[in-house]
């Protein structure tokens, strides 16, 4: 992994440390104190070694590397639990999430094999995607989404920084964990909303 290759570093970090947010959030209700508690464990899952690899390195085996958006979606979260605010506007997280399972729907079949046409092959030395991300990225910003008009363009330009060990545009958008989250995220906000409970937190 080369000095650039840091995203999948800080992929690391974050996934750890949203999974360790889950415990302290519930336990500790003093945010200085949650802050330490989630300081204690991060060290812990990035430093202690189990069978020769950290807790975030056996993960990293398993999920592999974090898109580029599932880092965005990460640190909205943590922002959430350690300090009560979003980095994210709402209506810009579920357009994102939208996207992402509309997306994932369509991409992960075909991908696996269902048809003869592959779209991952489209990431690499790509040209329509590109151009499909800043169309994008337009249309948000006309409809005054300029939180969402940016964070569709950082892939591109995590990718053009090769800023992950992938040379394939399609990994710096989209992963399993992000699709899954999505997914688990669209269906706890139709339970609440046929519930009358209004929308998850």
């Amino acid at each position: 992994m080369s000095a650039l290759n840091i995203l999948p570093y800080v992929g690391q970090v974050l996934l750890v440390s949203v999974l360790i947010t889950v415990m302290p959030g519930k336990l500790v209700k003093d945010s200085r104190q949650r802050m330490g508690m989630v300081a204690a464990l991060l060290a812990l899952g990035l430093f202690l070694p189990v069978y020769g690899l950290s807790i975030a390195q056996w993960l990293r085996s398993v999920v592999g590397d974090l898109s580029v958006l599932t880092l965005v979606i990460f640190l909205n979260i943590l922002a959430q639990r350690l300090f009560n605010h979003n980095l994210l506007a709402p209506a810009t997280r579920s357009n994102l999430l939208l996207g992402v399972v509309l997306v994932g729907a369509v991409f992960y079949p075909l991908a696996l094999g269902v048809s003869a046409f592959d779209p991952y092959r489209l990431g690499y030395a790509p040209v329509l995607l590109p151009v499909l991300l800043c169309l994008a990225s337009i249309v948000a910003w006309v409809k005054a989404r300029r939180d969402l008009a940016i964070i569709l363009l950082l892939p591109l330009i995590a990718f053009n920084l090769h800023l992950l060990e992938s040379t394939n545009l399609w990994d710096y958008l989209l992963d399993p964990v992000l699709l899954i989250y999505a997914l688990v995220q669209g269906l706890l906000n139709l339970n609440f909303i046929r519930s009358g409970n209004g929308r998850p937190v």
